[in-house]
């Protein structure tokens, strides 16, 4: 979704103003991401507040109409929430663009790894947050599928031309974003392994499993 207030923290200028400033900031978590998340979410599913939105051309009114549908947001908040996913998505890009990049960050070892090759390359986030949003794009409902080594259909999202696979298959290589459930239920009980990969918050369905049609794999 793309509003004309973003031009306010992500036009080249701003950009580079916004960029040094959240460095600022280290008080940023998951719940600040998560309403902003659901107050654009709110705005998709609401005519008369996307009109208004769309309309909204400064950041005062922007927060203001937040504010008023229960939505405190801060111009830090929304700096950080915007500039991080820039930063993920132009790093993907990039290695959409230079083979060498990507497989240098595919060969990375551990989460940190990861982050420390995209910094050498000029993009600065944390793991939490390229996990929060790989997991986002995984549950999202736009879907492609692709065939692992054993011919196996699996379902991940794809944005224009960068594809988001190899970055979900990796995180969850890792371990920072949830796996698939499984249709079998573990059979220990939940407090016994707190580390199951397939306990409700490490696993679930994406948003489109159950309106999603699956192709055949021929071999």
């Amino acid at each position: 979704m793309y509003y004309q207030i973003w031009n306010f923290f992500l036009q080249e200028e701003k950009y580079i103003y916004w960029k040094e400033r959240i460095k600022l900031h280290t008080n940023f978590n998951k719940v600040t991401w998560q309403k902003i998340i659901d107050f654009l979410s709110l705005v998709e599913q609401t005519f008369p507040l996307k009109r208004q939105l769309a309309e909204t051309d400064s950041l005062e009114p922007f927060l203001k109409l937040a504010t008023e549908n229960g939505y405190s947001l801060t111009a830090e908040e929304l700096a950080w929430f915007l500039i991080t996913r820039k930063q993920i998505w132009d790093l993907f890009d990039l290695a959409q663009k230079i083979p060498s990049l990507k497989e240098q960050l595919l060969l990375a070892k551990s989460p940190q790894d990861f982050i420390n090759i995209a910094a050498d390359n000029g993009y600065y986030f944390s793991v939490e947050e390229l996990a929060w949003l790989l997991t986002e794009i995984k549950s999202s409902s736009e879907l492609v599928s692709i065939n692992n080594s054993v011919g196996e259909i699996l379902t991940v999202s794809s944005y224009g031309r960068i594809e988001t696979g190899y970055w979900i298959w990796l995180a969850e290589l890792w371990g920072i974003v949830p796996p698939f459930c499984h249709r079998d239920k573990p059979s220990t009980f939940l407090s016994q392994n707190v580390n199951n990969p397939f306990l409700p918050d490490r696993c679930f369905l994406p948003k489109s499993y159950f309106n999603q049609r699956l192709m055949l794999v021929h071999n």
